[in-house]
């Protein structure tokens, strides 16, 4: 090792311990100091990338971590409604019902994502929960329907082979599925607005006392919908005569006959058996007011409950009778939980004007705009380095070929990725967080692996040195987002690693590093996009690297450096 990288080593390691004792995030300071012979020179270095966006036509949607469901309006993209297909998979197969077995209830609970803030218990001992629910979007109302699906959702692709399996995409429910997802109407839920509040069940008490108050017991916030028989709808009036209840006993003998009459059939008897017995249900949602409603759900919490009664022998004397020998009723339940092949829908109504324009990209110097969508939306390019610069001795020189043999010290690397004032609706409806990955891979930069703000616990405010959160000025209207890339740049660089195509899109959690499929007009193969994407609703504009961009807004990776000069 020769002198100079030793005393270049050892400024930076200077370098880096003033600046973590300053507790200055960006690097902006530019001088110069001598050591021995040799001066010490820190600079800045301007690259222009050259970036545009595409278009997806659809993305994969099976597989998601999580599942939307309901109409969202995009200030600027348009609306988007987001629909769900599912297979269910019955908590028990060959499940048997006891004797003299009726249908009482059925129960349809979607959980929302939540959490409790506070417990409050009064003066009579009654506890009120209070929630933050995550991920509900927008202010209006939708219509929600639920069907019987009898479209089968097979695990394996057949044209790829038995061991690969079968990918579903935003568009199969509207162009590839047809009507037979909408078989039988189970559940009809109009007006449907997500409530925050906790869900509160009345529950029959066990005390003999007829002026007993009837028991409460609560869950977390949900979509929660009950189906009753005739018989319950009597009882349960009985028990709480200031809320009538009206039985759908149609329905409840549909499942009686879909269910209870088929214990120890064929159909019921394993699970492949029942999942092309009961294909699956379909969740359909539709626009009824001006904004529309849009809710993350808990999907690996969700079911439908089948709450029965049956007769059995009081070997126990339960009834205290001092009789075993006689029936007593007993309940059960049967819980169908959403599993295995799960897809949601996306149908956005795009905005034709930024449709027309992510149809015509200028994939050889760039655009001015950047257009980022979640869903079935878009994602911008960036290409590092491509063109060409003026070296020392005033020759045109490939940039990359150029800062390669330059021998610096990488103190930073940064984009800074403007948002375009002009073309957004600033607010809550931007996105806090963009996510750039290998374009060619999938995978996150070396500097997301070493980034030492991950938490996994709260990932609003994960890996933030790397992927900044939205920085926004008095006025709460979003001014950038900055990326640090130091350590890829540096490899690049320095290290000769592939100087790949960067992509760059929103995202709804960036902990969420597993990739999907999707697929652009312009290439039929298929291409990766982020789950953390596909699942995120929200869409932004970005300046690009146009020339009728502002010259401080336009893009540009800024390189902070240190090199020695002999004196």
């Amino acid at each position: 090792m020769n002198l100079k990288n030793v005393l270049i080593k050892i400024t930076v390691i200077v370098t880096v311990v003033f600046t973590i004792v300053s507790c200055d995030d960006d690097f902006n300071s530019v001088g110069s100091e001598v050591i021995g012979d040799v001066n010490f020179q820190d600079n800045e270095y301007n690259a222009v990338p050259v970036a545009y966006s595409k278009r997806f036509e659809r993305v994969q949607t099976s597989g998601l971590p999580n599942y939307l469901l309901g109409v969202y309006n995009d200030p600027i993209y348009g609306q988007s409604t987001y629909n769900v297909l599912s297979q269910v998979l019955p908590a028990r197969v060959n499940p048997t019902f006891g004797d003299n077995a009726v249908l009482d209830s059925v129960v349809l609970r979607l959980p929302y994502f939540s959490e409790l803030i506070e417990t409050v218990t009064d003066d009579d001992g009654e506890v009120t929960n209070t929630f933050e629910v995550d991920s509900i979007y927008g202010s209006g109302t939708v219509n929600l329907s639920l069907y019987r699906s009898e479209y089968f959702l097979r695990d394996f692709d057949l044209e790829e082979g038995s061991e690969q399996r079968q990918v579903y995409y935003s568009n199969d429910i509207r162009e590839n599925f047809g009507p037979t997802v909408e078989g039988r109407l189970l559940f009809e839920i109009n007006d449907f607005r997500p409530d925050e509040n906790e869900v509160s069940l009345l529950t029959e008490d066990d005390d003999t006392d007829e002026d007993t108050d009837p028991q409460v017991s609560t869950t977390i916030p949900a979509l929660r919908q009950v189906l009753i028989s005739d018989a319950a709808a009597i009882e349960a009036t009985e028990l709480n005569p200031s809320n009538a209840r009206v039985g759908n006993q149609e329905l409840i003998d549909y499942f009686t006959t879909v269910f209870l009459d088929m214990e120890g059939s064929i159909e019921l008897s394993n699970v492949n058996n029942f999942n092309n017995y009961f294909r699956g249900v379909y969740f359909k949602a539709e626009l009824n007011s001006l904004d529309g409603s849009l809710v993350f759900f808990d999907i690996a919490d969700a079911n439908i409950t089948l709450h029965y009664s049956f007769d059995k022998v009081d070997t126990l004397d339960e009834d205290e009778d001092d009789d075993t020998t006689d029936l007593v009723k007993d309940t059960g339940e049967l819980a169908l939980n959403f599993s295995n092949n799960i897809v949601n829908g996306i149908n956005t109504d795009f905005n034709t004007t930024i449709e027309d324009e992510l149809a015509d990209q200028d994939e050889i110097n760039g655009e001015e705009n950047l257009y980022l969508k979640g869903g079935e939306g878009s994602y911008a390019i960036i290409d590092l380095f491509s063109g060409t610069v003026t070296n020392e001795n005033g020759e045109l020189e490939n940039e990359l070929d150029f800062l390669r043999r330059q021998d610096w010290l990488i103190n930073e690397a940064s984009i800074k990725f403007y948002i375009n004032q002009d073309e957004v609706a600033s607010g809550d409806a931007e996105p806090e967080r963009v996510y750039i990955f290998n374009l060619d891979t999938g995978t996150v930069l070396i500097d997301y692996q070493a980034d030492p703000t991950s938490n996994q616990a709260e990932p609003i405010i994960s890996v933030t040195e790397h992927l900044g959160v939205i920085t926004r000025d008095s006025d709460e209207n979003g001014e950038f987002y900055k990326i640090r890339l130091t350590r890829h740049i540096i490899d690049v660089l320095n290290e000769g690693d592939d100087n790949v195509k960067l992509g760059l899109s929103v995202s709804q959690n960036v902990n969420i590093t597993a990739n999907a499929e999707g697929f652009t007009p312009t290439n039929t193969e298929d291409e990766i996009i982020p789950f953390s994407s596909i699942i995120s609703h929200e869409g932004t504009i970005l300046y690009g690297n146009g020339t009728n961009v502002p010259e401080e807004k336009r893009l540009k990776l800024d390189i902070f450096y240190t090199e020695s000069i002999s004196n």
